[in-house]
């Protein structure tokens, strides 16, 4: 190599560098970095070359000392690289010309690598060629990046020619480049090829004129669009319509250089959509009018095929309905089906035509009667399928079933009624007696049913119920009887000639079946069901008694939080009797005076004052202590008994309100909660006006709060006509635990609300949750909109209350202040909270017990 010693070995014609051990050292180094190994050779003629460790191991090839055989080498290379490498040594010695190959070599363990020779001559003083030497170096990973990019661009290449579509550009101004586009395009399309314009200062047709501004803000934000479809009118009066897709372009440093896209030429297929969508049009208001629809079922084939007409004909839904032939089959009534595979035989035997009445059960659970032609599809003189055409005629046979139905049919639904629904069961249990057999009677209760009736119609509840019948007709076929009980209870009967376990499993699934949104006409409806079940003969061996035991299995399941299913158990006749002892005890202790009321301060954030307390009921009964609300206020609803308790905190609460104004404390309002029972059975608000007057009260000291389920049980007018009247007498009203249930804005804005109380679930958890506070924050700005003011129960961290006095909340209530108190120490809680520093109470959970040592005791 130039710039080396050399020496000759004995016996040879090869020169070897000699260098120093650190130079050695480097150079190696170097030569493993660069994936290289180093040549020299002595003549033009030598049959052998000097190879570096290095190259030798790059070839995978063995040498004495370094020295190899030239063949052993160039008999590896592929193709022509060992001639191009023979030739460019000779020209390098003969007249001192470097070279360069690049090529293919076979390494010994099988692999091709892809090599780079570069040779160059060393020459003396005289400029004699005297030597030959160069490098080797690895470059597949080079050649196989370069060959990926040739296939990505020949396939690119490959597909831009075989495109129907072009490709465009724009500069930075939106003005599109000129574009070589084919001859034959019209003189509309060659308006886009001479470039020099924007899109939309091309001749685009005026009803184009808003997409096309649409479509350049998008442009002129940068944003990319996909399918924009426009027509233009060339100067020939040629017209021509075009989808086009383009994405923005950025340099290196994010500048804006234009947009680059693809564009089509779409005025046939437009022409052939437009004439098509009219023709479809008509047909299709040519059947809605005779209330027809067609099907096709071609041989082979695993599917039918409907037309829209006859998916609204039968109320299904096309992206949900298994279309297979057998499915299909299985919605005509039994007979029916048997009679429709006979005629498609027919017709497929005899090559003509056949129409029948069929009955059909359709989405909604109606079974309606239908006139269904067939006709055999004939292509080239082979049949290949069926046709046919489908009317619906069930009014002109309604009348002639209504009468024979009408005993046992429930006339909304089509189900059984309730005369029917006793017949078969009494039938059920006779036959599980005396036969062995087994059955189970399911009654069905669905939830949220009257929101319905509320929010969309009465004709809206009624499409739900028939939409009901549907699903279970659909989801339990012939295994069942179904019947519409009364309003939105439902009842089904199975029979199995083997004890079945899989009720619960059963009832899971109609459950789920029911619950979630359902499409009806004027709206969605979200509801829920929950089921009882009696298994039969073991939970009933009368009608009777199976309806009692089915119905108190469906009460468990309904106060254990609806939306399930419960299979009826002994347990639950004996929790009956529980309930009806607890309901007794509590009217004792209305009567004997065993209950109390305990309160809870309202803190304004503002001022840090106490402005009111929250009464709430407590009850010590004389044998088992203190009982929850959570166990007798559930009992006191369900027995009427709720009446009686809530006027008894209600006088309770404004007595002890004016005793505390008698004894010179500042007047603090007392909020009441308010049972949407107490509406239903009383004249409520000359109750409240009595006790006032009983009490001497101050009416606007008394806030009566009012939960959302009372919109769910009463209509608008008489809530309205309530609450004015006692709105006229002075009272305060809050709507409380806003956001947990109906929540309905429009009694919001037509009901004389005074404040907002914010349902707990909000309040929990808002100081470390963004979602929580920006609702939470939205609900404050809804009330402020509205003229109410704001209070947030069940606020137990010093936090939380940072992030409503934040968000502008008026009033907070909670354990970060104080647990509910008996009257005595409540005025002792008020002074202990408004003596702290404004805001600092709130920081201190512990001061209420080291202030006060005994009320720890009073507030569990």
């Amino acid at each position: 190599m130039p710039g080396t010693r050399k020496a000759m070995r004995k016996g040879g014609d090869v020169p070897l560098p000699v260098s120093s051990a650190r130079e050695a050292g480097l150079l190696k180094r170097a030569l493993a970095i660069a994936g290289m190994g180093y040549w020299q050779s002595a003549g033009p003629d030598s049959q052998t070359l000097w190879i570096s460790p290095e190259l030798a191991s790059l070839y995978g090839l063995a040498t004495a000392e370094g020295v190899i055989a030239v063949d052993a080498i160039r008999g590896r290379y592929l193709g022509t690289a060992a001639d191009d490498l023979h030739r460019g040594l000779l020209l390098c010695w003969s007249e001192g010309l470097p070279y360069r190959v690049e090529g293919q070599y076979r390494h010994p363990d099988g692999r091709v690598i892809d090599l780079s020779v570069h040779g160059e001559a060393e020459r003396d003083a005289a400029g004699r060629v005297v030597a030959v030497s160069g490098i080797v170096r690895d470059v597949s990973e080079e050649k196989a990046v370069l060959r990926s990019f040739a296939a990505s661009e020949q396939r690119l290449a490959d597909f831009i020619s075989t495109a129907s579509d072009w490709c465009w550009q724009t500069d930075a101004d939106h003005r599109l480049l000129p574009n070589a586009l084919p001859a034959e395009k019209n003189t509309a399309i060659q308006t886009i090829a001479a470039g020099h314009v924007a899109r939309w200062d091309l001749p685009y047709l005026p009803e184009d004129r808003d997409a096309m501004a649409r479509h350049r803000a998008d442009m002129e934000a940068h944003r990319p669009f996909r399918a924009f479809t426009y027509s233009l009118i060339g100067p020939g009066g040629d017209k021509a319509t075009i989808r086009t897709s383009g994405k923005p372009v950025f340099d290196e440093n994010g500048a804006f250089q234009g947009y680059r896209g693809t564009a089509s030429d779409v005025t046939k297929r437009k022409a052939t959509e437009e004439l098509l969508a009219r023709r479809t049009t008509a047909l299709a208001e040519a059947q809605r009018l005779g209330r027809m629809g067609s099907w096709h079922y071609r041989l082979g084939d695993a599917q039918v095929t409907w037309s829209e007409e006859l998916y609204a004909l039968t109320g299904y839904d096309a992206a949900t309905l298994d279309m297979s032939h057998a499915n299909i089959l299985s919605h005509f009534a039994a007979d029916d089906a048997a009679r429709l595979q006979d005629m498609q035989k027919q017709v497929l035997k005899s090559g003509g035509a056949t129409s029948a009445d069929l009955r059909f059960r359709c989405a909604d659970g109606r079974v309606g009667d239908f006139a269904v032609n067939c006709k055999a599809d004939v292509v080239a003189g082979r049949i290949v399928g069926v046709i046919g055409l489908v009317q619906d005629i069930s009014e002109r046979k309604l009348a002639h079933r209504q009468l024979e139905e009408l005993a046992f049919t429930d006339p909304l639904t089509g189900l059984a009624n309730r005369t029917q629904f006793k017949r078969t069961l009494t039938t059920m249990v006779g036959r599980a007696l005396l036969e062995d057999c087994f059955g189970a009677l399911l009654l069905i209760d669905l939830d949220r049913f009257k929101e319905v009736n509320d929010s969309l119609g009465h004709a809206a509840g009624d499409e739900l119920l028939c939409r009901v019948a549907g699903l279970l007709r659909q989801q339990l076929g012939a295994e069942a009887f179904i019947a519409r009980l009364a309003g939105d209870e439902f009842a089904v009967l199975i029979e199995r000639p083997t004890r079945h376990d899989d009720m619960r499993e059963l009832a899971d699934g109609l459950i789920a079946l029911i619950s979630g949104p359902l499409d009806l006409a004027n709206g969605e409806a979200f509801i829920g069901a929950t089921i009882g079940i009696a298994k039969l003969p073991e939970d009933g061996a009368t009608t009777e008694l199976a309806m009692r035991h089915a119905d108190l299995a469906l009460s468990m399941a309904k106060e254990t939080g609806r939306g399930r299913c419960m299979v009826f158990e002994t347990e639950y006749a004996e929790a009956v009797e529980q309930r009806m002892i607890l309901a007794r005890n509590l009217r004792y202790a209305i009567e004997q005076n065993e209950l109390h009321a305990h309160y809870q301060p309202q803190v304004e954030l503002a001022t840090g004052r106490v402005i009111g307390f929250e009464a709430l009921l407590r009850w010590t009964h004389r044998e088992r202590g203190a009982i929850s609300p959570a166990e007798f206020i559930p009992v006191a609803e369900s027995s009427g008994i709720i009446v009686d308790l809530g006027l008894w905190i209600l006088r309770e609460a404004c007595r002890q309100g004016r005793a505390w104004l008698d004894q010179g404390l500042p007047p603090r309002a007392i909020a009441v909660n308010v049972s949407p029972a107490q509406f239903w059975n009383l004249d409520f608000e000359t109750a409240v006006s009595a006790v006032l007057a009983e009490t001497g009260l101050p009416p606007h000291l008394l806030c009566l709060e009012l939960t959302e389920s009372l919109f769910v049980d009463q209509s608008e007018h008489q809530i309205s006509r309530t609450l004015g009247a006692l709105s006229a007498l002075g009272v305060r009203l809050a709507l409380d635990d806003f956001g947990s249930g109906y929540s309905s804005l429009g009694y919001l804005t037509r009901l004389p609300f005074d404040r907002l109380k914010v349902d707990r679930s909000f309040v929990d958890g808002v100081s470390t949750q963004p979602d929580k506070r920006k609702l939470l924050g939205g609900i404050i700005a809804l009330s402020r909109g509205l003229g109410m003011s704001v209070v947030a129960e069940g606020a137990e961290r010093p936090a939380e209350v940072d992030v409503l006095r934040e968000l502008g909340c008026d009033v907070v209530q909670g354990y970060v202040y104080s647990r509910p108190v008996t009257p005595d120490m409540a005025p002792l809680v008020a002074e202990s909270i408004e003596r702290s520093p404004l805001g600092e109470w709130s920081r201190r959970p512990a001061r209420l017990e080291r202030a006060l040592p005994t009320v720890a005791a009073l507030t569990v």
